[in-house]
């Protein structure tokens, strides 16, 4: 093996890492290579559950005086309200949950909905609301005693 023949090596797996990372920043979006979840439940069943985040300062209440909590909890109620008003209100998508604690709401939406939310500046982020398997006992770190 030649003295340089390491060098190489490790010149075209730099190489290699480079046009990976360059790719990434020249815009492959996220989700352009996996299909669309909310898409496909909205085509196959007509509507699909989703949880919407909306883009709105938060700080977990355990960190709050109770009137900075009070004040957060107006806040994001004021934002939902707003939100449901220009994204949901004359469609026959359904509100299914408010949270008074967090800036998110859990929605029943159809495909025209759920393109006002991705066009809307007041989300932050949209996804799928799924059921999660409960978790055995069993399967459970053990706590210390």
């Amino acid at each position: 093996m030649s003295p340089t023949a390491p060098v190489i090596r490790c010149a075209a797996m730099v190489l290699a890492m480079s046009l990976g990372t360059v790719a990434c920043a020249q815009g492959v979006k996220a989700g352009a290579m996996s299909p669309d979840p909310i898409a496909a439940q909205i085509a196959s069943s007509g509507t699909a559950r989703v949880i919407v985040q909306l883009d709105l300062p938060f700080v977990p209440e355990g960190t709050l005086s109770a009137a900075a909590a009070a004040q957060q909890r107006q806040a994001i109620a004021a934002a939902q309200e707003a939100f449901v008003n220009e994204v949901v209100k004359g469609s026959a998508s359904k509100v299914l949950n408010r949270f008074a604690w967090a800036p998110s709401i859990v929605l029943e939406i159809d495909a025209p909905t759920l393109e006002r939310i991705r066009r809307s500046k007041r989300v932050k982020a949209v996804e799928a609301d799924q059921l999660m398997q409960p978790m055995a006992p069993s399967a459970l770190p053990a706590s210390p005693e």
